[in-house]
C-alpha cells in the first residue's frame, strides 16, 4: 500500500477509534480499526486483570471464538511486551518459544503475532496483539504506525474507561435500593478498582468515638492484609485529616503508611487516597492500591476525586432515606418544601 494512502485509511481509523465514549464500542472500533489497517487475520484487546495477574481478552475481531476463550493469559509465559513496555513481533509461531498457547495459535491458522503494549496515563492497562495467517515481517515505517496507534488506544480507552466509571457509579447511587447502601458501596469499589487499573480499593467511614477507619467495603485484597489491625485516622497516610487526596508513589519508603510491611508482602507499592464528605463534613476515606510504584497525572487524579464524590452522595442518600422514612408521607413533604408548582403550558 502506497505511504499516502496508508496514512489517509490511519487517519480514518484514528476518527473511528475516538468517536464514541462508550466504553465497549471503543474496544471494538480499537480491534476492527487495528486489524484492517494492517491486513491482520484478526486482533484483540487484552486488559489486565490484576486483582489475579492476569491478561483477559477484553475484545476480539476475525478470531474464532475457541480461541478467544482458550483461557486467561499469563504476562510472564505470553509474548512479553507488557514486561518490557516495546512492541514485540512472533515471526513464526511455529518455532518460538514464548507463546502460552501456541497448538491453540496453529489451530487458529496464525503464523505470525505483534504484541503492543498500551498505557493509560501513566499507567500500562495491557495489549493490542494482531494475528497474521501468514509470516509477517514489519518494516520500520509500520513500527512506528505501531506505536502510534498504541498511544491512540490508550488515548480512547482513558476516556471511555473515565466516563464508564462515572456513568456506572452515579447509576449506581440512583438505583440504591433504599436502607441498602453496604450492596452500593460494594459496587462502588468494585467499580473503582476494574476501571482504575489498580489491585483493590476500599472504603473506610471515620469511627468517631475511637478515631479509627473502619473498613466498610473492599474488593480485590486478601482476607489477611484486610484483618491485619486498626487503621487511625491520625496516623494512616492523612486524607482524613487534611481534607486533601494523598499519593503514595512508594509504600516501601513513606513513612506515611501505618501497615508498611503488611503492605508490601500483599504487594502494595502504591496507594492513592481520597477523602469521602457528605457536605462539608469528611465522613471517610477511598483508597486505590496497586502493584507497581507511580506517580498519577492530573486526569487520574480528577477522576478519582469524583469517584469520591459520588461516594459521598451515596452515603448522604441513605441518610435522607432513613430520616425520609419517618415521615408518613415524605413526598407530599418534599414537594411542599421545594415550593413545587405545577408546569404551564
Amino acid at each position: 500500500m502506497a505511504f499516502e494512502d496508508f496514512s489517509h485509511k490511519f487517519i480514518q481509523g484514528l476518527s473511528e477509534i475516538h468517536r464514541s465514549l462508550d466504553l465497549q464500542e471503543t474496544k471494538e472500533a480499537v480491534v476492527r480499526v487495528a486489524s484492517q489497517l494492517f491486513g491482520a487475520k484478526g486482533a484483540s484487546l487484552l486488559l489486565f486483570d490484576r486483582t489475579h495477574d492476569t491478561l483477559k481478552v477484553s475484545e476480539t475481531y476475525g478470531l474464532s471464538q475457541a480461541y478467544r476463550s482458550k483461557g486467561d493469559v499469563n504476562p510472564k509465559q505470553s509474548i512479553g511486551e507488557t514486561l518490557h513496555g516495546n512492541v514485540v513481533v512472533i515471526r513464526d509461531v511455529s518455532t518460538d518459544p514464548n507463546l502460552q498457547y501456541p497448538q491453540d495459535a496453529a489451530k487458529e491458522g496464525i503464523k505470525s503475532i505483534v504484541g503492543i503494549p498500551v498505557a493509560v496515563g501513566n499507567i500500562l492497562v495491557g495489549t493490542l496483539r494482531l494475528y497474521f495467517d501468514s509470516m509477517r515481517d514489519i518494516t520500520w515505517e509500520e513500527m512506528e504506525y505501531l506505536k502510534l496507534m498504541a498511544v491512540h488506544v490508550g488515548l480512547a480507552l482513558r476516556k471511555s474507561f473515565y466516563f464508564d466509571a462515572i456513568k456506572n457509579s452515579t447509576t449506581n447511587i440512583h438505583l440504591m435500593p433504599p436502607f441498602k447502601v453496604g450492596e452500593s458501596m460494594m459496587n462502588l469499589v468494585k467499580t473503582a478498582t476494574l476501571s482504575g487499573n489498580s489491585r483493590g480499593c476500599s472504603l473506610f467511614l471515620i469511627k468517631q468515638s475511637e478515631g479509627v477507619l473502619e473498613r466498610v467495603a473492599s474488593f480485590g485484597l486478601s482476607e489477611s492484609y484486610i484483618a491485619k489491625g486498626n487503621l487511625y485516622a491520625a496516623q494512616s497516610i492523612g486524607e482524613v485529616t487534611t481534607g486533601k487526596p494523598v499519593v503514595i508513589s512508594k509504600v516501601a519508603t513513606d513513612e506515611r503508611v501505618q501497615y508498611r510491611e503488611e503492605a508490601l508482602k500483599e504487594n502494595i507499592r502504591a496507594i492513592i487516597g481520597y477523602p469521602v464528605l457528605v457536605g462539608s463534613k469528611i465522613v471517610g476515606a477511598l483508597r486505590w492500591y496497586y502493584d507497581f510504584e507511580f506517580e498519577p497525572d492530573k486526569d487520574h487524579l480528577t477522576w478519582k476525586e469524583y469517584l469520591a464524590i459520588n461516594v459521598g452522595l451515596a452515603i448522604e442518600k441513605n441518610q435522607l432515606l432513613i430520616q425520609l422514612k419517618t415521615r408518613q408521607d415524605w413526598y407530599a413533604d418534599i414537594l411542599f418544601e421545594m415550593d413545587a408548582k405545577p408546569y404551564k403550558i
